[in-house]
């Protein structure tokens, strides 16, 4: 067998035994189940203001937004002494009554039978615990509920009559009946919490590697933050932190502005051009909005789940807005378009919930919490997307640079050639017998002459043109005097001051020499022109040589010049962004020019 399958194997098989050994005793475990809530019904009649009484029962259309309300009836079946009676209760107050005797009140009840204003610690959704006494099934029961609000919880005097569960004082008999409702939720919300910590750690080290990231990873990171706090917050538990209403209240309620309003802001970023100016205009508008509507919270006038109503009205016109535009922007984009179609559905999903699409009584803003996850992933997606191309973008940078590099030792060598070695040595040698002078000042320019070679293959910066300049009338005077009469030298040198790489114009006064002027039975000249014209620095080598055909095939002894002349090409491209142009006419010479910047440093 193949090595790669065993090795494939070695890894599955463990983690595919370990699984199946959990299966197992979770579909043989003989440990005690905890009991579940006894379902307890309600039926009778209900009236609005004790005179006018319909018949109730939970097909029954009452409303929570109608104004307080009495049920009167009976449960179908007893209630013993040491039972607890849990209810429902989404910011209302509520008393009960036994055959008109009053066994229980909460605080909200109790504050609005004083006439006193609701205190924000008192404003939530939260499980009512009831010691009630022995309570026959033909005992009349009456609940008085009251409601301070006009707007929100409408279906909250159903909730209670619906949501009603008798079991012992213990906490965990009831959350363990309501966990197929909590634990989805809860687990959607600590993820995107440590997600949103994540993000914001990511954020904090971008901007200390001053990395451009940074604003955008702050905030997906506050807002998912926020948008996993709105959907703790939001989760119905029965945990003794539940008592803490103006936490879960106020804290799920802020969450979810700020969230909402966050993915505002990340939206913006998605955008382009007067689309993205239009969304940031919005956007604006909203956290003006958003900040008078907590001030208002603060001055104690209003409570902030009062202020839900403007809110709602204010982010259904953003949603269509922002949604509008995303539209808009899909015509054009064609790179971002799996997150453009993410936010419409964010954004449909927000309006679906405010319609009360989806609604259920143990929490909301389902719609949004399943079209935002699956942002998320996108996001993560394209995160993980980024990091990779990122990672190959870098690798073929190094591989670049050390392309550059050996390109850059390539051309140096190329410029130390044997044969001119050869011949610089052979002619020097000559002069020794017939003017050691001339040999010895010979000597000393071959000497210059490698070590500037030597120096620019050390050398992986920008050179100032007079470096070059020296370093080609170095070359020169040795050619000049193998060469004698049958090359002359014209320095046309306008403009002086500016940067190159190193060894650029030299190989191509080299390959004018050698291949233009040397062949031709009669010599000729090489001139070397500089000027400037605007921000371009034009450098021109020009011989009236032998001259080349540009589409003739190569010959064995041009191949070497023209990978030179690649490769010089190459660097000023890579270094500099510079162009190189060539035009020869065979018989007629041959011109090189170079335009480079004048700004580079």
């Amino acid at each position: 067998m193949n090595n790669r399958y065993i090795k494939i194997a070695a890894m599955i098989m463990p983690v595919l035994f370990a699984f199946l050994c959990l299966v197992f005793v979770v579909r043989n475990h003989n440990q005690a189940s905890l009991p579940i809530p006894r379902t307890i019904t309600f039926s009778g009649e209900y009236s609005y203001d004790g005179e006018n009484w319909y018949p109730y029962d939970e097909n029954s259309d009452i409303s929570a937004l109608d104004g307080d309300l009495t049920v009167r009836g009976h449960f179908d079946a007893d209630i013993f002494e040491g039972e607890i009676l849990n209810v429902y209760c989404n910011h209302i107050g509520v008393s009960i009554h036994v055959n008109g005797e009053q066994v229980y009140m909460n605080t909200p009840a109790e504050l609005k039978s004083y006439g006193v204003d609701l205190m924000p610690s008192m404003c939530g959704k939260r499980w009512e615990q009831i010691a009630c006494p022995e309570i026959a099934a033909e005992d009349e029961v009456e609940f008085r509920f009251m409601n301070y609000h006009k707007y929100g919880n409408k279906e909250a005097y159903k909730e209670v009559l619906s949501t009603s569960y008798l079991a012992p004082l213990d906490t965990t008999i009831l959350e363990s009946y309501l966990k197929p409702y909590i634990i989805p939720f809860e687990m959607i919300g600590n993820t995107l919490l440590i997600m949103g910590i994540m993000l914001l750690g990511s954020a904090f080290f971008a901007a200390v590697l001053r990395n451009r990231m940074a604003e955008y990873l702050f905030k997906t990171g506050i807002m998912t933050l926020f948008v996993g706090g709105y959907t703790v917050f939001d989760v119905m538990t029965v945990y003794l932190g539940d008592e803490l209403l103006v936490m879960k209240t106020y804290g799920g309620q802020i969450c979810l502005m700020l969230g909402v309003y966050f993915l505002g802001l990340h939206v913006c970023d998605g955008l382009n051009a007067k689309r993205k100016k239009t969304a940031e205009l919005v956007m604006g508008v909203s956290g003006i909005v958003n900040t008078l509507l907590a001030a208002i919270a603060i001055s104690g006038k209003v409570l902030l789940y009062d202020t839900k109503i403007v809110w709602e009205a204010l982010q259904c016109v953003v949603s269509l807005m922002l949604m509008t535009l995303c539209v808009l922007e899909l015509k054009r984009e064609k790179t971002n378009r799996s997150l453009l179609i993410t936010y419409i559905c964010v954004y449909t999903a927000i309006i679906l919930d405010i319609a009360g699409v989806g609604y259920h009584r143990f929490y909301s803003g389902i719609c949004f919490k399943a079209a935002f996850l699956a942002m998320m992933l996108i996001i993560l997606i394209r995160g993980a997307k980024w990091v990779i191309m990122n990672a190959q973008a870098s690798i073929r940078v190094k591989s670049l640079e050390e392309e550059l590099e050996e390109s850059r030792i390539s051309v140096m060598l190329s410029q130390i050639q044997p044969h001119f070695l050869y011949n610089v040595l052979g002619t020097i040698r000559s002069l020794c017998r017939k003017d050691p002078e001339q040999a010895r000042n010979a000597l000393g320019d071959f000497s210059k002459y490698l070590q500037g070679n030597m120096s620019a293959l050390e050398n992986r910066r920008l050179i100032c043109f007079e470096s070059e300049l020296r370093h080609i009338e170095t070359y020169l005077k040795l050619e000049k005097i193998r060469l004698g009469e049958k090359l002359s030298i014209l320095y046309d040198v306008q403009v002086r001051d500016f940067m190159l790489p190193p060894l650029t114009i030299q190989p191509l006064v080299e390959n004018a020499v050698k291949h233009g002027i040397f062949n031709q039975p009669g010599g000729g000249e090489v001139i070397l022109r500089t000027r400037q014209e605007g921000d371009q620095i034009i450098i021109s080598v020009e011989d009236n040589g032998i001259g080349f055909d540009p589409d003739a095939p190569l010959k064995q002894d041009d191949e070497h010049a023209h990978v030179g002349l690649a490769n010089v090409r190459s660097r000023l491209k890579k270094m500099t962004g510079g162009q190189m142009m060539i035009e020869s006419t065979l018989g007629k010479g041959t011109k090189v020019t170079v335009r480079i910047s004048a700004n580079l440093e």
